[in-house]
């Protein structure tokens, strides 16, 4: 575990626990053996319960994955 803040933003691109990921993101978890769906808070919560759980516009996607039947 790399604690420097420092070292974290130079080897990570930031220092905090946010990941950002590229495009290929989905890809890569269906290549890893998920089902992925790719839904927004808007789709499953009511504009009430966004604002009371804090989730900001900037929160975007969310990535709802299970594991693939064998």
């Amino acid at each position: 575990t790399i604690a420097d803040p420092a070292e974290r933003a130079r080897l990570f691109g930031q220092d905090d626990h946010v990941r950002n990921y590229g495009r290929d993101y989905v890809d890569r978890l269906r290549e890893a053996g998920f089902d992925v769906s790719v839904i927004l808070p808007g789709d499953f919560m009511t504009g009430e319960e966004i604002v009371r759980m804090g989730i900001t516009p900037a929160a975007g996607e969310i990535y709802l994955c299970s594991k693939r039947a064998a």
